[in-house]
């Protein structure tokens, strides 16, 4: 199994987007849709490199942005009413379940990584993964399989190759 554990914002959210449609909103007196029950609407261009990496890779989706908080069942209603690409089989713990199982002492030490390793540990995960995050808070062994994507323009189509040259190597990441 390949997993992709994917950020949203600065992701499939970029922070120029966010501001453009936002502005084009207002300016349409709310009749342009920016946004649905879930939130703002993702940047097309960042759904369709996604969707390259799965359609080229089988990867699954293990959510690791703070979108998670809404939980697993929302994340999965998201992706089915948004038809967004990849199946979701799973989020990331919070900073309280890692400090809870004593990977960590204290809430402020629990970077994303500790979070991306709690839940490659608890699930016994042993095939090949990526990591697609605007922010770089990774532990040092997770570099290699790290993307870090510009927060203004989110993932890239050479982001996406990135990805999927990770994700199809013939050996697992350790």
């Amino acid at each position: 199994m390949k997993i992709i554990f994917l950020d949203i914002d600065g992701v499939l959210n970029p922070i120029h987007y966010m501001t453009a449609i936002g502005k084009m909103w207002k300016a349409s007196f709310e009749e342009i849709k920016s946004h649905d029950e879930f939130g703002q609407f993702f940047f097309y261009q960042n759904c369709d490199a996604l969707k390259k990496i799965v359609d080229e890779t089988g990867a699954k989706i293990v959510i690791s942005s703070t979108w998670r908080m809404s939980g697993l069942e929302e994340m999965r209603r998201l992706w089915k009413n948004r038809n967004l690409s990849g199946e979701i089989i799973g989020i990331t713990p919070t900073e309280q379940e890692v400090v809870k199982c004593g990977e960590a002492e204290f809430y402020d030490m629990v970077c994303r990584g500790m979070e991306i390793s709690h839940w490659i540990k608890h699930n016994n995960f042993t095939g090949n993964y990526v990591i697609i995050d605007d922010t770089p808070d990774m532990l040092k062994n997770q570099e290699p399989f790290f993307i870090k994507t510009n927060e203004y323009v989110g993932l890239t189509n050479k982001d996406a190759i990135k990805a999927i040259s990770i994700l199809n190597k013939s050996t697992p990441n350790k």
